[in-house]
């Protein structure tokens, strides 16, 4: 072999190695179910709480299909619960519903940012329909972790959600 072509070799086999995973392989670890282990908020002050919405008894899943679909849900399982659903009063809805979250649609795979990005094509909230949901992840042990700087409150400064794959 030439040393020109040993060389191209070596440079992608390194550059493989040095960029983790390639996007079959995270794909191949991501597809299933993952059941939502925390939810977590990084305060500025150092202090951790979890998202407020879902409160700390947080319950949801995630699900990725190897076509590329994705759905996410979360709920707070301390919300009230209405005795009879379908006549609920509306106060009792917006409750329901402010502790709730959920969208399904397609999902990319950006391993050089080390993203995963969902592209909501349904959404309990409407304004997320058509959006980019970049989620950092990195795997330790059996969980997924998505975390991230905060963008939206000046009070917090991280962001993180755990998942487990089901087994």
């Amino acid at each position: 072999m030439q040393p020109p072509a040993m060389f191209l070799i070596g440079f992608a086999l390194c550059t493989a190695s040095a960029s983790g995973q390639t996007e079959s392989e995270v794909r191949d670890r991501i597809v299933g179910t993952w059941k939502l282990v925390s939810t977590e908020q990084i305060a500025k002050d150092g202090t951790t709480r979890p998202f407020a919405a879902f409160g700390p008894h947080a319950r949801g899943f995630l699900m990725y299909q190897r076509d590329g679909y994705m759905c996410a849900q979360l709920v707070n399982p301390d919300r009230p619960k209405s005795t009879d659903p379908p006549r609920s009063t509306t106060e009792k809805k917006v409750v329901a519903a402010d502790a709730t979250f959920a969208y399904c649609g397609r999902y990319e795979i950006d391993v050089k940012q080390k993203w995963i990005i969902h592209l909501p094509e349904v959404a309990s909230d409407p304004g997320y329909v058509g959006s980019r949901q970049i989620r950092p992840y990195r795997f330790e042990g059996g969980h997924l972790i998505f975390s991230d700087v905060e963008q939206n409150d000046p009070s917090i400064a991280r962001w993180k959600i755990v998942w487990e794959k089901v087994q």
